[in-house]
């Protein structure tokens, strides 16, 4: 290497040695700061006392950002959050069992790996945990690219009290994992039914004598497949991260893998206003002919933008039909406002699932 070449080398490694340095030291200030925070707290307890919520210090930083890709700064931050987070209190997130499925790795992508994540076997359960206190907040599906909206989660979400404060889409990318990688080991392939189902076709042409065993969890078959020679879990990645001693047989064994989840994060508190947020809406019509057109006008004479609308019959409601409405804006916004107070007159009911930072590209977070 010629001796120029070698000098700047040494400049690049110094370089990379005091960024090193120096992002330690920003983290260390960090966690000095909650600490201070936590004292705050704790000298006055009464006191109301909120740090800035994440999508606030995402996009601040998204702002100061120059030469870090910007697909970075997201994952890399939650992952900062999540610590500081687990300095003040534990999250706990409830979320739709499995676990090591496709909502515990959304919740993962959301809150981080430090979050405690507890699978629960319905979106009622979930809605409980998160409104009685038990979780912080949810995870749960809202639609699929196959089957529409969830009517479970819109239910939960007319009738509860959790709101959507957030959202992750996901694909429904299916993995196969054992203890040596080697496709000739696999005679067994473990994991929950779902993961089965979405997999059956990939699997019988790849694996045409491997049994398939149902599991009732994701952790269930994770745990078989690292004591059993024989057996591969199958699942998305989360399930083979950390010292899970499994290495990737095969990937992407899903038979449509365009399928993607939408996933919503619930809580009790309500997400403040970005300039760029969606908001979810429930409605009862009036008795009458034109009565939708009645209650969707008062948005188009605020110009607020329509993304979704659909109706849904709802066993057990006091209303035989309900419509649900999806828009780009937040309810604080001066339009939605207007438009929401003109609609309140010309509907039997009205509730607000949700208002909620926009996703910025709306594509599917990496699984």
């Amino acid at each position: 290497m010629p001796p120029a070449d070698r000098d700047e080398l040494a400049r690049i490694r110094q370089a990379l040695e005091a960024a090193d340095a120096d992002l330690v030291r920003a983290l260390d200030a960090r966690a000095t700061a909650i600490r201070s925070f936590i004292e705050l707290r704790e000298r006055d307890p009464g006191g109301y006392h909120q740090l800035p919520p994440p999508a606030d210090v995402l996009q601040r930083l998204m702002d100061l950002r120059q030469s870090f890709p910007a697909v970075g700064i997201e994952p890399v931050m939650r992952e900062v959050l999540s610590v500081c987070d687990e300095l003040i209190a534990p999250v706990r997130v409830a979320v739709i069992a499995p676990e090591g499925g496709l909502a515990h790795q959304a919740a993962r992508s959301h809150f981080g790996a430090r979050a405690s994540f507890d699978p629960l076997v319905s979106v009622a359960e979930v809605f409980a945990a998160v409104e009685r206190g038990a979780a912080s907040y949810g995870m749960v599906p809202l639609e699929t690219s196959s089957d529409g909206t969830i009517q479970a989660t819109l239910v939960a979400l007319t009738f509860g009290r959790a709101k959507i404060l957030a959202e992750r889409r996901l694909r429904s990318a299916y993995h196969l994992y054992s203890r040596t990688g080697n496709a000739a080991d696999v005679e067994r392939i473990v994991a929950p039914a779902a993961a089965l189902a979405a997999c059956k076709g990939s699997l019988r042409t790849h694996f045409p004598r491997a049994a398939l065993l149902e599991m009732k969890t994701g952790a269930m078959a994770t745990e078989m497949a690292r004591e059993d020679h024989g057996s591969a879990v199958l699942g998305p990645e989360v399930i083979a991260e950390g010292d899970s001693g499994l290495r990737p047989v095969l990937q992407h064994l899903e038979d449509d893998a365009s399928l993607e989840t939408r996933f919503v994060v619930i809580g009790r508190d309500a997400s403040r206003r970005t300039g760029q947020d969606r908001t979810w809406l429930a409605l009862a019509l009036m008795e009458g002919p034109g009565s939708l057109h009645g209650a969707l006008a008062p948005f188009a004479d605020r110009a607020v933008n329509l993304t979704r609308l659909e109706s849904r019959q709802i066993p057990g409601s006091p209303y035989q039909e309900l419509f649900f409405l999806e828009l780009d804006g937040h309810v604080t916004d001066r339009n939605v406002v207007g438009a929401l107070d003109d609609l309140k007159s010309k509907a039997r009911h009205l509730e607000i699932l949700g208002s909620y930072p926009r996703p910025s590209d709306g594509r599917s977070d990496e699984s």
